[in-house]
């Protein structure tokens, strides 16, 4: 065996779909740093991201390739199904309640090996894991995080594998000096032993015979990597693997290089060294803030720059969160047809942590071939309107509440500019975005054509007056939400609902127990009943 030993993971390498909502909730979410933005060396149209610790340190990368059209994947046998970071023991409150506030569905698992753990998924899928556990180790804090550097994640703890049986992966496993050190039904734990303990240094399969085989999409994860010292430890290692497995020649992918080989299981496994690291083509201080290509391809840059989408680092406190106005040069997504050939607009708000572009693929089931409507999404920064509860006292979430607001309001203003009446103009939302569309139409009250509030209501602490002056019309309002719901509680939206029909809105309210915090079909059909209806009994204005 090798002198030097495969001490636990170097990165783990994931497909996701859009890169701004990767981006976002990697950075503004879990508060890791941005690392490196590159392209795929085999693909170089597709970005390629890289988040991690502070310095970028092996143990800690996460990489994705975001392929904005890639469809879901399913997680199935011979794929890793959990990527599990390492946070300090005594960090798993304030993770409940981060999680909680930024609007991120989550379960406190059951304890494993005896550690505590939550679990939750990305936008693009991936299920991901905090881990809390003593052994936690010590933290390059990211430097634009506003996640406590006492909270901080630390680095991978490990991934767990889906397969229908384990006997020839704890081989190759074994082969490179991880055995078995625990088990727990189905679930086997193998580790590295370590002097001291090493990020990553966790591989646990789950065994399920029946398992069926997964689809690769978004979500999924596309290889592990482990780590070698350096580049005459891989060689070391390449020799033994390859007595067992075939593996690729040695890759230089410019920040380490790398042998790939898949291991029985149909995991495919990477080896890449420590070294040189991600500080050789841009200084420490700015990691990831522009588009870095290795050498070979840098003759490409203006076609590689004018092909990738545009992306925004928002870097946390030190940009834009102090703004008086945030979300006033935020960007506005459009679907269906141009506002000068629209008789009608919709505009979507989206929730707390979900991009716009999710909410306008809502755009496909709202829409008519008879009915030529624009649906307009304007994006929130960080992708939260406001940073507390809708519940909370209104101070609380200034100066963004205001902003988002004003925000709904210069949207208007386009479309009334483009000479589409309000009573032609659609407000809808979901969740966070529920709540906006509400509390704007309740404080801009007028003739709308619609009002679409999927698990929403107004703004304001409990006990405190909702009520508003003013005419709502006979604006037609649908209220539609899951009873009982963890963020949005049915007896607001009922006040709500009341509140509105006293203004005159003609109001429709649906309770949907045990339902998902989401948007159902059911209420989809019910919005897009509410639109035709309400633009089938306007006057025509051609």
């Amino acid at each position: 065996m090798p002198a030097q030993p495969i001490v636990g993971l170097h990165h783990v390498t994931a497909i996701a779909s859009d890169p701004q909502a990767n981006l976002d909730f990697y950075t503004q979410v879990l508060g890791l740093r941005f690392v490196k933005r590159t392209v795929n060396f085999d693909d170089p149209g597709t970005y390629h991201f890289y988040f991690g610790d502070d310095i970028g340190s092996p143990g800690t990368i996460l990489t994705f390739f975001p392929w904005p059209r890639v469809g879901r994947g399913s997680a199935g046998a011979g794929e890793v199904t959990h990527t599990a970071f390492s946070i300090p023991l005594a960090s798993i409150a304030y993770w409940e309640q981060r999680l909680t506030a930024k609007r991120i569905t989550f379960q406190r698992s059951p304890r494993r090996f005896n550690e505590e753990l939550l679990t939750f998924a990305d936008p693009a899928g991936m299920q991901i894991e905090l881990v809390a556990h003593a052994e936690s180790g010590a933290v390059h804090a990211p430097r634009f995080s506003d996640v406590p550097a006492e909270h901080a994640i630390r680095g991978f703890f490990g991934v767990t594998m889906l397969h229908i049986e384990a006997t020839e992966t704890a081989h190759i496993l074994a082969v490179m000096g991880f055995h078995k050190i625990a088990e727990e039904g189905n679930r086997l734990r193998f580790a590295a032993p370590n002097q001291t303990p090493a990020l990553g240094n966790h591989i646990d399969i789950v065994v399920d015979p029946r398992a069926a085989t997964g689809r690769p999409g978004a979500g999924s994860v596309h290889h592990i990597a482990f780590r070698a010292a350096n580049d005459e430890s891989q060689l070391e290692w390449r020799a033994e693997i390859t007595q067992h497995l075939p593996a690729t020649e040695v890759l230089d992918r410019e920040y380490f290089h790398s042998i790939y080989f898949r291991e029985p299981g149909g995991v495919l496994f990477e080896l890449a060294t420590d070294n040189p690291g991600f500080a050789i083509d841009e200084p420490l201080e700015s990691l990831g803030e522009r588009l870095c290509l290795p050498p070979w391809l840098e003759a490409r840059r203006p076609g590689l720059e004018q092909r990738l989408p545009a992306i925004t680092l928002h870097k946390g406190e030190a940009e834009g969160l102090n703004s008086p106005d945030p979300h006033a040069s935020c960007e506005l997504f459009r679907a269906g047809v141009p506002l000068e050939k629209a008789v009608g607009v919709v505009i979507l708000l989206h929730g707390r942590g979900g991009p716009a572009r999710d909410i306008l693929t809502l755009s496909r089931a709202l829409a008519s071939d008879s009915l030529p409507l624009a649906f307009l999404a304007p994006e929130a920064e960080g992708m939260a309107w406001y940073p507390n509860s809708f519940l909370a006292d209104r101070d609380q979430n200034q100066p963004f509440l205001d902003s988002a607001l004003a925000r709904v309001q210069s949207v208007v203003d386009l479309a009334l500019a483009a000479g589409i009446p309000r009573e032609r103009i659609v407000l809808a939302g979901f969740s966070q975005g529920a709540c906006l569309a509400t509390e704007f139409l309740a404080t801009h009250p007028a003739r709308y054509a619609g009002l679409i509030a999927w698990t929403g209501g107004l703004i304001g602490p409990p006990g405190s007056d909702l009520s508003h002056p003013g005419n709502l019309a006979g604006t037609p309002a649908l209220f539609a939400s899951s009873d009982p719901d963890a963020w949005v509680p049915w007896p607001r939206v009922q006040e709500s609902a009341k509140i509105l029909t006293a203004m005159g809105a003609d109001v429709t309210l649906r309770s949907y127990p045990g339902k998902p915090h989401s948007v159902s079909g059911e209420e989809i059909e019910l919005a897009r009943h509410l639109i035709h209806h309400a633009f089938d009994a306007l006057p025509s204005t051609a």
